[in-house]
């Protein structure tokens, strides 16, 4: 079968509508259809280089993924100018990271677009006979460029390893302009995912084309997730504005990290939200929301809700007895929790047991999730179902439980090749964000990227000192969630 053409197009038009010299026209979409709905389709964006437009899907506030055709060749800095806009908004190409099997090309702006809801990355192939929505900035039937977006339903008519192809009941095809532009799947609770990209088509029925022959080509995505995630890693962590550190003296201090996504500065302000007394818990936990739970050294454990203003009424609950041995300092780190409120113990056997509190019947189970833990002298929740574990000798391992198979889908995973002794506390926000204390007093930051095997660059130290004089430091565990 003969490839169709590339989908760019090449014509000064282009680059006279991204300098907005050129005005067009509302028209039909692709080669028929209906212009997008405002707001709906804010993620496909315009692409110039060269003198040549295309589209593009903003995939997050820095990134957007096209077609390798409308950018200079080659990774890195572009090589000749590339610009982005968005609505209103226009930034330039600063990295270029192609995939080579495929028409695809990864692409971060200098500057990011904000006030624009990115797309979601579907991780399902089409499967042939799927309608799927096909938007684009490419020619229309009767309009060189198109001001504005157009849209149009698309079956799938065949699926390969790196492609599938798409026809349209009406004989629409995509257009020049169109490459880059998105495949859409809508989700069973309305929300768009990208499943491909456009490529290659005939362009029957666009504009001065005279081609009988139909049919699109897109390049898919959905295989490409984890990729793209391991070169953008900002694309696989959704955190909150602000992640809340509990840190305990005989005062319980409450201390903002405004950016847990790269690591930046402690916001200097702090607040005392509990007074007198809190050095009285042996240790501290905090869970998601805001919960804690507070160990004394007779083994009663109160649960606590901090709701951002205040404890809620039923805070300093004693909901639970007899958790003792948490005031023998080679107990304190073998005791953790994670981003479900799921409390993990290593217990004197080397067991690891999972502890869980049912707020509706007040009551707790308890399970055993493995043996040989005791090699373990610090444990600290990371997710949900994420552990990780320092070693006596300081080498720090990660641990996955897939709750779903009642199993551990990640065991061991060596992440941390020895020094991680130098911590006397290791929390986390959730997302393998983690936050340590050294000796010394330092607050660090480090952030694991289980998508591309590395930690981001770092440790970032984010607190100057004092830190040791805290008997407890927990961050709020579900500040950060991975993006699934």
């Amino acid at each position: 079968m003969t490839t169709p053409p590339r989908l760019r197009l090449a014509v000064a038009a282009s680059a006279a509508v991204a300098a907005g010299l050129l005005i067009v026209p509302p028209a039909d979409a692709i080669s028929g259809g209906t212009p997008a709905p405002d707001k709906a389709f804010d993620f496909v964006v315009r692409v110039a280089a060269d003198g040549h437009g295309c589209s593009g899907v903003l995939l997050g506030p820095q990134w957007i993924v096209t077609a390798s055709g409308c950018v200079p060749a080659g990774s890195g800095t572009p090589a000749s100018p590339v610009t982005v806009t968005a609505g209103a908004a226009t930034a330039k190409v600063a990295t270029l990271i192609p995939r080579p099997d495929r028409d695809l090309v990864l692409a971060k702006l200098a500057t990011p677009i904000a006030n624009v809801t990115p797309i979601s990355l579907g991780r399902t192939a089409p499967t042939a006979g799927e309608t799927l929505t096909v938007a684009g900035f490419g020619r229309t039937s009767d309009t060189w460029v198109p001001d504005k977006a157009t849209t149009s339903p698309f079956t799938t008519s065949s699926v390969a390893a790196t492609a599938f192809g798409i026809t349209n009941a009406d004989g629409h095809d995509t257009c020049l302009g169109d490459a880059g532009g998105p495949a859409i799947r809508t989700t069973a609770n309305n929300t768009p995912e990208l499943v491909g990209i456009s490529s290659r088509s005939w362009q029957h029925g666009c504009l001065a084309v005279t081609e009988p022959r139909q049919g699109s080509v897109e390049t898919r995505t959905d295989d490409l997730v984890d990729w793209i995630r391991a070169q953008a890693p900002e694309l696989a962590i959704q955190c909150r504005t602000t992640v809340p550190l509990f840190a305990v003296t005989s005062d319980l201090q409450l201390y903002p990290h405004p950016n847990p996504t790269d690591g930046g500065p402690m916001d200097p302000r702090q607040s005392t939200i509990g007074t007198g007394g809190w050095n009285g818990y042996v240790r501290l936990l905090a869970g998601p929301d805001g919960l804690l739970y507070g160990i004394r050294a007779n083994g009663d454990v109160y649960r606590y809700q901090w709701n951002g203003t205040g404890w809620t009424p039923d805070s300093r609950t004693v909901v639970a007895t007899g958790w003792t041995g948490f005031d023998n300092a080679a107990n304190h780190n073998r005791i953790t929790i994670d981003s479900r409120g799921d409390i993990y113990v290593v217990n004197a056997d080397g067991s690891l047991s999972r502890r869980r509190y049912d707020t509706a019947a007040k009551t707790w189970s308890s399970e055993t999730l493995g043996t040989g833990w005791n090699s373990y002298n610090l444990i600290t929740g990371g997710g949900d179902g994420v552990l990780y574990a320092r070693s006596t000798d300081g080498f720090l391992y990660r641990y996955a439980w897939d709750e779903a198979g009642h199993k551990w889908a990640q065991e061991k995973k060596l992440v941390g090749n020895g020094g991680w002794n130098a911590f006397t506390r290791i929390t986390s926000a959730g997302a393998d964000v983690l936050y340590t204390v050294t000796g010394k007093g330092e607050l660090r930051w480090y952030r694991y990227l289980p998508y591309s095997d590395t930690w981001s660059p770092g440790p970032t130290v984010i607190g100057d000192g004092g830190w040791q004089q805290f008997s407890d430091v927990e961050a709020q565990r579900n500040s950060c969630t991975l993006v699934r």
